[in-house]
């Protein structure tokens, strides 16, 4: 078994699967490519985390971790119906189109929840503990905090 500590965030989530495409303008079309592609349907039982191109200056550093979610159904199931908030909510536009003028595409890598945690919403707090960990703050995108604060997994 291999410790993992919030020194490997960052390298557990380059190892994620990418999922294919990249949002690269506020539209539609650029949110429904990623969260509608064939993989995101398959993408089941996992967590998910947004990057963007550029880092982004934090409180401690720099990070492109835009988002870290979960959920039990598909990542299509679960955040394509968010396509048209993202695009024509006004916070949630100009928020989006900041992160892409700014700071490039934005990708999704997921990968499956139990390496995390027993449960979706603990892996999810123990990646958001990690990040926090590194950066005094949460990801820009996320309202969750997490109660979590196991500070080493076993995997």
């Amino acid at each position: 078994m291999n410790k993992i500590d919030f020194t490997h965030l960052y390298d557990e989530i380059s190892r994620f699967p990418k999922l294919p495409g990249s949002i690269d303008e506020l539209s539609m079309k650029a949110f429904e490519s990623v969260y509608g592609s064939e993989e995101a349907a398959n993408a089941k039982e996992i967590i998910y985390v947004f990057l963007s191109h550029k880092p982004i200056p934090r409180l401690i550093g720099k990070s492109n971790i835009l988002y870290i979610g979960q959920t039990k159904s598909s990542f299509k199931t679960r955040r394509l119906k968010d396509a048209k908030l993202h695009v024509s909510s006004k916070a949630n536009s100009l928020k989006y189109a900041a992160i892409i003028k700014n700071y490039g595409p934005i990708t999704v890598r997921v990968c499956d929840y139990r390496k995390y945690g027993n449960t979706h919403k603990e892996a999810e707090g123990q990646l958001l503990w990690w990040y926090f960990q590194n950066h005094c703050e949460y990801p820009p995108i996320n309202y969750t905090q997490t109660k979590i604060r196991k500070d080493v997994v076993e995997a």
